[in-house]
């Protein structure tokens, strides 16, 4: 009797310990309904995975904001970043086949793909293209791909001009162009270009029937959802060369069946579309990152990259996410193995509320909510973004050199100059005034100077997204305009990586 009471009271604690919150998709929805409103969204579609459910999943607000269209749960939004972690599956799908092997040399696929580093390009090998550590910083060579018309190819040749920022796997440094690359591979070893492949073996298998790899193949009827930057609408940008790093479109409907095969170990409805000896691989740890300021808020230990992935934890938990981030974009995909959970996230606009929303999901499923209200924080910063680019602009100004004069006839600056990575840029007269234009994204950077100091101008490109800027020209032992750099603060693409000399 003593036995049985002692059985029966272990079996009611673990009961307890393994209880599960009730969750209440009324008060979620309320919640977002709010979220929506407080921090001026566009559109928004959250689908959540619940031990094989899908437990929520809807949509809110406009694919064009103010209109009769309404995003639903098979919108189609742009998944930005989160494409990495398919073309790690598809890499691990070519190691299951036996095709290549993850500690594999890149150059035995593309011999053609230099780094600067001849050492670094002798040993870089598969795995280092998918963990973030090949040694550059944070979104070097980005530029090559944003808005302009070059190939493929031809942006992973024109990075070779890209040096070294870091010792080779000693530090974190997200890398699309490694992405890129991986995509590259993936074509050579198969003969099918990386959206055929990834079409072919996931999208397919997984039914995730509204999913593809390219704006191009968006028609009249498509149920897309277009791009914002507060609550403007913007066109749609083509990113088909950037590919394997960024380039899939998807709804929330579709996601959660992803996420139904991550936690399900690489099976769909039966389908086994990784070993679970791969899928372990893929999610395992890599590079460890500097978890920051946000540590405290995240309630995190670590972040680790896996491959297309990052690792963190939070509740005891290991949170396998990731983000996605586009012009008008903004998306984020996570699973929770030991909750059996996966959620996503897609917006159409400026999104700083997923951080805290996701925080709060994986608190909710965790049974520990917390009473700290992270929401608040995130719309504070939120809305003081414009005074936080009025302040800039201040300091700007108060620096600024007064009543000077460039040191050139207006005619002395134009031409065409080239940074030896990017391409060409040209200077000319317009209406009197210089006009700037970098050649290999013409529609999205070109932009009327005005004098500023000395021979420095101010500008803004017709890119909606990037701030105002400044051109600095300069001169050489002859006095004449030899070059300029272009001063452009913004944490996605690094214009002060670029040097553009003046060609005779």
């Amino acid at each position: 009797m003593r036995l049985f009471k002692s059985l029966v009271l272990l079996a009611l604690l673990l009961s307890s310990l393994n209880a599960q919150p009730k969750f209440n998709a009324d008060k979620l929805d309320s919640l977002i309904n709010k979220i929506y409103n407080d921090f001026e969204l566009s559109g928004l579609s959250i689908g959540i995975l619940k031990d094989s459910t899908i437990i929520f999943n809807k949509g809110y607000g406009y694919k064009e904001w103010n209109t009769d269209e309404l995003v639903d749960t098979e919108t189609l939004f742009g998944i930005a970043s989160l494409s990495k972690a398919f073309t790690a599956a598809s890499i691990g799908i070519l190691v299951d086949q036996g095709k290549l092997d993850w500690n594999d040399r890149v150059i035995d696929y593309i011999p053609w793909f230099q780094l600067s580093d001849p050492y670094v390009t002798r040993e870089l090998r598969v795995v280092d293209l998918l963990t973030h550590r090949a040694g550059f910083s944070t979104f070097d060579g980005d530029l090559l791909w944003y808005g302009t018309d070059y190939s493929r190819e031809e942006i992973l040749k024109r990075f070779k001009e890209m040096p070294l920022k870091k010792s080779f796997r000693s530090e974190y440094g997200y890398s699309n162009i490694m992405f890129l690359a991986a995509g590259e591979v993936i074509e050579e070893v198969t003969g099918k270009s990386w959206d055929d492949f990834v079409t072919e073996r996931i999208f397919i298998p997984l039914e995730m029937t509204s999913t593809n790899t390219s704006t191009k193949q968006f028609t009249e009827n498509s149920n897309v959802a277009y791009p914002h930057l507060g609550r403007e609408k913007l066109d749609f940008l083509n990113y088909d060369n950037i590919g394997a790093a960024a380039s899939i479109n998807s709804t929330s409907s579709d996601m959660l069946k992803w996420g139904m095969m991550w936690l399900n170990k690489g099976k769909y409805k039966g389908k086994v579309i990784l070993t679970e000896k791969t899928v372990d691989r893929i999610l395992s740890s890599y590079q460890a990152i500097n978890v920051g300021n946000l540590s405290k808020i995240n309630e995190r230990h670590f972040l680790n990259t896996a491959m297309g992935w990052f690792l963190e934890d939070r509740n005891g938990r290991k949170i396998i996410h990731h983000s996605g981030g586009l012009i008008g974009y903004i998306s984020r995909f996570a699973i929770v193995p030991e909750d059996n959970l996966s959620i996503i996230v897609l917006t159409n606009d400026e999104a700083y509320m997923i951080p805290p929303l996701m925080n709060h999901l994986f608190d909710l499923f965790a049974g520990n909510l917390k009473d700290e209200d992270y929401f608040e924080r995130s719309l504070n910063y939120f809305k003081g973004k414009e005074e936080r680019e009025s302040k800039r602009k201040k300091e700007l100004e108060e620096n600024r050199a007064k009543e000077t004069s460039p040191s050139q006839t207006i005619e002395s600056f134009t031409g065409i100059y080239t940074d030896k990575m990017y391409g060409d840029a040209e200077i000319k007269i317009e209406n009197d005034k210089l006009h700037l234009t970098l050649l290999p994204a013409k529609e999205l950077f070109n932009a009327e100077l005005n004098h500023w100091h000395f021979d420095t101008f101010s500008f803004k490109f017709a890119d909606p997204f990037l701030p105002e800027g400044m051109i600095t020209f300069e001169t050489n032992k002859e006095g004449k305009i030899s070059g300029f750099k272009i001063d452009l603060p913004n944490p996605d693409f690094h214009f002060y990586n670029l040097h553009f000399i003046k060609k005779d």
